[in-house]
């Protein structure tokens, strides 16, 4: 986990652990950093949503949305990738895969279960951890390549 890239916030009482977009997340392209700034905090309307009293329905449509956006991004960022001859792109790609793999599986979770302790906790383990580290890993690297070709 790692934890310099969120903070806790007390909301009525409960801790919610949220990301945010420290310096070290900056990718240096505009379009991909207001992209993760965007992505991050449906991520975080995402996570709050699983301590606050609200409705399975307004969930699944917070769910619905974020998907259209992840999906959106990565297909932006393979474009810039392709148009540049991002020689890791296969690779980049198939991180991306990954990722919408287990947000369709954390969907399929809650279509069958609903809010859950199990489904706050994947949304942290599985979607929010990897985010960040994809970022400050493939993303960083991809911000290297377009700086320098630039």
């Amino acid at each position: 986990m790692i934890n310099y890239s969120y903070y806790n916030k007390i909301d009525k009482g409960r801790q919610l652990k949220m990301i945010t977009l420290s310096k070290d997340m900056e990718v240096g392209v505009l379009e991909i950093d207001a992209q993760h700034m965007e992505l991050v905090n449906r991520l975080n309307a995402l996570m709050s949503m699983g301590h606050d009293a609200v409705s399975n329905e307004e969930t699944q449509k917070t769910l619905d949305l974020l998907e259209e956006y992840i999906i959106k991004h990565f297909a932006d960022e393979e474009e810039l990738q392709k148009k540049n001859n991002y020689p890791e792109y296969e690779s980049h790609r198939k991180l991306h895969q990954h990722y919408i793999a287990e947000f369709e599986k954390l969907k399929k979770e809650f279509a069958e279960n609903g809010h859950s302790l199990k489904f706050t906790m994947d949304i942290n383990n599985s979607l929010i951890n990897w985010i960040v580290k994809h970022i400050k890993s493939a993303d960083v690297e991809l911000g290297k390549f377009l700086k320098n070709k630039g």
